[in-house]
């Protein structure tokens, strides 16, 4: 009995026939899966990506009803990084201004700070007033070119409803706290009260007084070596009566970004006089 087989020509064509069925039933894959994702809506949270950009999909403050990103706020040609107060605010919304460190950026910090200035009010994030080579940023100048500064921030919040009549809260870390002391050293500006952060640092009660600066924090991290100067400066003042808090911010160096949030989220809310 001799052998069937298949004829070279009518396999190749076989093959040809069902490589064409292997590509239709893919294409028909592909057109039928992306008909299914847009006929579901996108989460909240989503991103579309368009060439390099994205966006989100829809307002972020709808959806955590607070933003997770500092708004950028624009004053007098400057842009000003913020975060609005929360929905349970008082009335009369306070602003807090942030002074960033030496070879700092106003973006790195200004998150860590939100939880408690946004219970008082603005939090306002202002670059210092030297532009560095590396893309960084400087305290220089004189108080009252620093001072500026500090003012364009409040104009800026207070464009956003924070209440123009009532002493801002400066929070201040490493350069940042000197510049706030020396502000309040010259009376350049009214603060109801000051949070401190990794400067050895040593204001006098009689000072705070003139100034009106009614509640002072130092806090700083426990490997940071500001930490037992401040502690001695905390301690000292409170001998003299002065209405001031240490914070440990936690086993950290020489940062604001602290394993203790809750103790700094205190810290802020108290020093803008909130128990």
């Amino acid at each position: 009995m001799k052998s069937f087989s298949i004829p070279r020509t009518a396999r190749k064509t076989a093959v040809v026939c069902l490589a064409l069925v292997a590509v239709v039933l893919v294409m028909l894959a592909m057109l039928v899966v992306p008909a299914r994702a847009a006929a579901r809506p996108l989460p909240i949270h989503a991103h579309v990506v368009t060439g390099a950009r994205s966006r989100t999909t829809r307002d972020e403050t709808l959806r955590a009803k607070y933003p997770t990103k500092p708004l950028a706020l624009q004053e007098d040609g400057k842009t000003i990084l913020a975060f609005p107060p929360r929905a349970a605010s008082p009335s009369k919304a306070l602003t807090v201004v942030y002074l960033h460190g030496i070879h700092g950026r106003a973006e790195n910090g200004c998150p860590w700070l939100r939880d408690g200035a946004s219970e008082l009010g603005w939090l306002v994030c202002p670059e210092a007033n030297e532009h560095l080579a590396n893309d960084t940023f400087s305290w220089a100048g004189t108080p009252a070119e620093q001072r500026a500064v500090v003012a364009r921030a409040e104009r800026a919040a207070q464009a956003q409803g924070a209440d123009a009549d009532s002493a801002s809260v400066l929070v201040g870390f490493s350069q940042g706290a000197f510049v706030a002391l020396d502000l309040v050293h010259g009376g350049l500006g009214r603060y109801r009260g000051l949070v401190l952060i990794g400067a050895d640092v040593a204001p006098s009660r009689a000072m705070l007084d003139a100034a009106g600066v009614a509640r002072l924090v130092l806090a700083a991290g426990d490997l940071d070596g500001a930490s037992g100067p401040m502690r001695r400066a905390a301690e000292h003042l409170r001998r003299e009566g002065m209405d001031v808090r240490f914070v440990s911010l936690g086993r950290i160096g020489h940062s604001y970004e602290t394993t203790e949030k809750e103790g700094l989220r205190d810290a802020i809310v108290w020093a803008g006089g909130s128990s």
